[in-house]
């Protein structure tokens, strides 16, 4: 519950900055500078023994004034602190490559697959067994503030198409991901 309002306040306080902000599409732009989308998304999280920080920057070109293609790299920390049991670390890393669509006025659609490398460590020891590759394939969709300049706030909803076969040792605790950003 307490991820869920996390969530939601950095949710607020992203779209409190651009409350007149009025939806549009990008204008026509001349040369690749006009065209390049970069920003991303960070988190940051605490609850009883359990740390959480995500950095996730993003690099886009904007072929048209609706699609956009571009990468994206994850980091993420994952730390589980208990006295009895002993101490758990995850770092999850990797690049991503999605596209996203503009259908109307700030409404998007999202593509994109990641690609995540896992290294974990149990009482300050190197798990071997732990460290492999997941491969995860979104799809969903999302929406966009403008506050000019080219630049936007969003919010995304996707699901992960390949969830079902992992096991429940994944960067991920649910198949639906939320993710809120900035991008200039």
């Amino acid at each position: 519950m307490k991820r869920f309002s996390t969530i939601v306040a950095l949710f607020v306080m992203l779209f409190a900055c651009s409350l007149n902000a009025e939806a549009q599409l990008f204008g026509p732009e001349n040369g690749m500078k006009g065209k390049m989308v970069y920003g991303g998304n960070f988190g940051f999280g605490m609850s009883g023994n359990y740390l959480n920080l995500l950095i996730a920057p993003q690099v886009g070109y904007r072929d048209t004034n609706a699609w956009e293609i571009g990468v994206r790299g994850t980091y993420n920390l994952q730390c589980y602190f208990d006295r009895y049991y002993g101490n758990q670390t995850n770092h999850w890393f990797g690049p991503s490559a999605y596209t996203n669509l503009e259908i109307a006025y700030g409404i998007f659609a999202h593509i994109e697959y990641e690609g995540l490398y896992r290294v974990s460590y149990f009482n300050h020891q190197q798990s071997e067994a732990a460290q492999r590759w997941y491969n995860s394939y979104f799809l969903g969709g999302g929406y966009r503030t403008y506050s000019g300049g080219g630049r936007f706030a969003y919010l995304m909803v996707l699901y992960n198409m390949t969830w079902y076969r992992l096991t429940a040792d994944t960067p991920y605790s649910s198949p639906v991901v939320v993710r809120v950003g900035y991008c200039f």
